[in-house]
């Protein structure tokens, strides 16, 4: 049981919004309507129905608006090169279709990027020179879930050099939409390593552990339409089945380097 706060709720994306993250202080940080429910709701059915939306290369439970750097890996771990040109050639188009998608309102991921050059300096992750997509649109249809598991860009992409720069690694989720049971946020105070994760490996599943063999959670977080929630990506954390209604979201990683900017893709 984690003896500090499990999430710190702020008033705005302001200085120190990373703050209770990067001092171990808390699991996570939440602005409760960071997007207008109007604006959130524009936003998702136009998302909703974007003609690219399909589901993720291999985790075919969920499905996207833009690719994400996860897909470009097989089953082994290996990378795809196909599936990496194919990430890295959509990224421009990826991200301004995603833009398009909340007009006429400002897209909230480019606000909150804004928010955190201004407060730490920001760059956007690149491979070999070119940038890295950031800002995938997630839908999590009715009775899907998200497994207990940890990101990790060096465990993700072991031959990219930018994951052994990394000093932390946080995960960003703006809410637009969200289901009327079910959904909530599950977060530990743990992070696993590799061999901890393949004892908890849930059959069938390519990132996920199996519920029945890890702790409770510490919090369980009932987020609500146009919520900006940052967790700590590197200690375990997973979302409940929707039970009834579907979770749209738009979300990306931000790195952590010390003395140097954040960056950020998906």
């Amino acid at each position: 049981m984690t003896k500090t706060p499990a999430v710190v709720t702020l008033a705005g994306p302001g200085e120190g919004l990373l703050a209770p993250l990067l001092d171990g202080t808390a699991l996570a940080v939440r602005v409760p309507g960071f997007v207008a429910p109007t604006a959130a709701d524009h936003m998702a059915g136009q998302l909703a129905a974007h003609p690219s939306l399909s589901v993720y290369r291999n985790t075919p439970e969920l499905v996207r608006v833009g690719l994400s750097h996860y897909e470009t890996h097989d089953a082994d771990g290996t990378t795809n090169g196909g599936a990496l040109l194919d990430y890295l050639s959509a990224a421009e188009q990826a991200m301004e279709e995603i833009r398009v998608c909340c007009a006429p309102y400002e897209p909230p991921l480019d606000r909150l990027w804004k928010a955190l050059d201004d407060g730490y300096g920001l760059e956007r992750a690149q491979i070999e020179g070119t940038p890295m997509f950031a800002g995938v649109c997630r839908v999590f249809p009715e009775g899907s879930e998200l497994l207990p598991h940890n990101d990790s860009l060096l465990r993700d992409a072991p031959g990219l050099p930018l994951g052994r720069e990394l000093d932390g690694q946080l995960a960003a989720n703006i809410y637009l939409r969200v289901p009327d049971r079910g959904g909530e946020l599950q977060l530990w105070d743990l992070r696993p390593d590799e061999a901890q994760l393949a004892d908890w490996r849930a059959p069938e599943s390519s990132y996920g552990a199996d519920r029945q063999l890890v702790p409770p959670p510490v919090c369980e977080l009932p987020v609500g339409t146009g919520d900006l929630v940052i967790v700590d990506a590197t200690r375990l954390h997973a979302v409940s089945r929707q039970e009834r209604g579907t979770r749209i979201g738009l979300s990306c990683f931000l790195g952590v380097r010390r003395g140097r900017p954040l960056v950020y893709w998906s």
